[in-house]
Parts: structure tokens; sequence; C-alpha cells
């Protein structure tokens, strides 16, 4: 296979040189080309002209030319690539180079420009050539916002019945969501759903036009999770209720607590955890049929999330709550008490590229492994609610329409 995308990759290099036997010609190498690092991608910028067709070369490697791409392994090309170009599935820590040429009519491809370099590296983290590593938007108050997903744009929720989109996690559109109670989380796997006060469960397949769906249970829901099958919604009381599609619902045939649960993820696709007040813990197989796990803490826990230790590449979850409270566990079922995380309580917590936990007083802390924190320079003092990881950063919202961006 190796050896058929090389050749491949030298004969689409041949023809670029050749042409194709049209009366096209070579462009000039495009200037000022720049590359700018993101987590695990990176953006390529250069001033397009007019009828000119681009081809984009990259590689993990200290540089690259359009001679030769194709003896650089996992080199990549893009034809009739455009500025901006965002190359997606880079390694952080690791150096990647890029080039690129021109051409118009189909002629051959013209000179390449030099080799400009970039190291993706973890979003929200501090850095010395990244002091200030999350960004501010524009206020989206005056409502709390509690909960935010991500699909084709960002989805973010609050009091009320607010309700926000964003393509760029930065620009803000404001949505109708038809009701006016208080929605206490969101989440999208193919359609978006937001959960809420009341049993409040809003359904949409576009982001735009939101369809309310009976979920059969009036308390309050106060998270949503979902994994490759399976929507899982908890609240007050105790209360659990799932979907195959997002919009008929099933109560659990035993959640194990009545106790409030403010936070639920899936642990690949054979677990679910739940927790809550005064630090209550319930573990399921398939969503229905809950137990009672010992979490090793009476209090509050507020966030829970599952995710692969950048640091050692095990399998981890972690729960974090009132106090700093931080618990980890390799497995679900047996747990650890960690070192708090500060005095605040944490209210969410998220796995991307990395664990990032956020809470009361504009609390960030990141964790690559889910044991050893790091607090992040915030850019607010308000309370945050809720994060989410995307295909370019992590996303924030919080108290009186606070949003964060970290890219």
């Amino acid at each position: 296979m190796r050896r058929l995308l090389v050749l491949v990759a030298a004969i689409l290099a041949g023809l670029l040189v050749a042409g194709c036997g049209s009366s096209g010609h070579s462009a000039d190498a495009p200037a000022n080309v720049a590359v700018l690092a993101g987590d695990g991608i990176a953006t390529v910028t250069w001033p397009m002209e007019s009828g000119v067709e681009y081809w984009l070369f990259y590689a993990n490697s200290t540089s690259i030319s359009t001679s030769n791409w194709t003896t650089i392994p996992g080199s990549r090309s893009a034809l009739g690539a455009t500025s901006p170009f965002v190359a997606t599935g880079l390694v952080n820590g690791s150096i990647y180079s890029f080039t690129l040429n021109g051409r118009t009519n189909g002629g051959p491809g013209g000179p390449g420009t030099p080799s400009v370099s970039a190291i993706p590296r973890l979003a929200g983290t501090a850095t010395a050539s990244l002091p200030a590593p999350w960004t501010a938007g524009a206020a989206l108050g005056p409502n709390d916002l509690r909960g935010v997903s991500w699909g084709t744009v960002f989805v973010a929720v609050g009091a009320n019945g607010a309700m926000f989109s964003s393509v760029d996690g930065t620009n803000w559109t404001a949505l109708n969501s038809g009701v006016a109670t208080n929605l206490n989380a969101a989440v999208f796997r193919s359609v978006y759903l937001a959960a809420g006060d009341g049993g409040a469960m809003l359904y949409s397949a576009d982001a735009i036009t939101w369809t309310p769906r009976n979920t059969g249970t009036t308390n309050n829901l106060n998270a949503i999770a979902t994994n490759s099958g399976l929507f899982v919604a908890v609240g007050a009381k105790g209360t659990i209720v799932t979907s195959g599609d997002g919009v008929t619902w099933t109560a659990a045939a035993d959640s194990a607590t009545t106790n409030d649960l403010f936070a639920v993820t899936p642990f690949g696709n054979s677990l679910w955890i739940a927790v809550g007040a005064n630090g209550t813990m319930v573990a399921s197989a398939d969503g229905s049929t809950w137990k009672s796990v010992t979490s090793n803490t009476a209090l509050d826990l507020k966030g829970v999330a599952a995710g692969t230790s950048t640091a050692t590449g095990a399998l981890t979850i972690v729960a974090v709550g009132a106090n700093g409270t931080l618990i980890t566990s390799p497995d679900g079922a047996t747990w650890t008490a960690q070192t708090a995380i500060g005095p605040n309580t944490l209210s969410a917590i998220n796995f991307g590229t990395q664990f990032i936990a956020v809470g009361a007083n504009g609390s960030i802390f990141t964790s690559t492994d889910g044991t050893t924190w790091a607090g992040q320079p915030s850019t607010t003092n308000s309370n945050l609610n809720a994060i989410v990881h995307a295909l370019f950063g992590y996303s924030v919202v919080g108290a009186a329409g606070v949003n964060l961006l970290a890219k």
C-alpha cells in the first residue's frame, strides 16, 4: 500500500511539473506565505491571485520542497488549495513544513515557495510565545450560559431559553430556542440537543430550527452526553433518561440514586459514569441499569470526562467539583482522591487534546494526564459553567453571557 501511495504521489508530481499538454502556464511562487500553529492544526495563508490554481505540500519535517515532498514519509498534498488552508490531524509538539506553487489553465506547476514551518501546540495552555491563550468574546448576556456543544457550529445555551450559535467561537448569533425555560446543557451527534429544567429537551438538525421532545420527566435535566449509539441525560433526584436518536426518550430502569446528578460521560462504548451531589457516582454498561460506585469524596461532583492521557497513553476518567475536588480512575470502578485543584468549585471538565477544567471566578486548569494540573491565565472573573472541544480549540461559556476561546 505504501509503495502504491508513493507511486501515485510521484505521478501527481510529474503531472504538476509537466502540465497536461494544455496551453496553461506556470505561475510565480506566492509571496508572503505564513503559517500559524494551532491545536493539532496549522493554518497556512498567502495572497491569492485570480486565475491561479495552487498546490500545497506539507509534511512532518524540518523542511520541504516541491521536488522532494514525495520522498518524505507521510507527506500530504492539496490540489486547488485556497487561503487560508487549515491542515488538520497534526501531532502537537512536532514540526511541520509547508510549501506551495501555482499554475494557470492546467499548466505545469511553477517554482515552490521557500519552506515555512510551525509546531502545533495544545490549546488553552500558556507558553512563552503565547502567554495569554484564552480570548474573551463580546458578552452574550444578560443570561447565564450553562452549556455549549460543537458540531458543524458551536451552540451555547442558558437561562431563560438563551441560545446562540457560532462558526468560529468568536462571533455569535442569537437563536430562537422557542422556550423560556432554563437550558442547562447541549450536545451534538448528527443532531443537536439541548436539555433543561422541567425535563425540557430541544432537538435540531441544523442548529437553527428547534423542536421540543418529550423526555417523560418533569425533573430538571442538568447534563447530556453521547457516545456512538446513545444519548444520556441526567438531572434532579437521580433522573436518567436515554435515547438512540434524540427523538424518543426512555427512563432508566434503575438510576441507583435519588441524589441530584450534575454530569455524565461515556467511557468508550461500554461504560457510562454519572456524578452528582455529595460525591454521588453511578455507572452503567447500557444507560438503563445503573449501580452505585464509591467515589471517595463526600463533596459535590460537578463534572466528569474521559480521555487518553497524552502524557502516558493510559485511559483515564477524571471528575471535579466543589472546593477544587479532583478524583481519577483508570476504569470507572476504582477511584483515587487527588490533591484539590485550588479552592474554587470546578463546574465542568472536557477532554480534547488534554483535560481542561473550568469553574468559579474564571478558574481554568489544564492537565495532560488528569492528575498534574496547571492554572491558566483567564480573561474573566466570572463563573465558568461549561466547556467543549472543537476541531480547532476549546470554547468556554459562563455567567452573564461570558464566552472564551482558546485555539
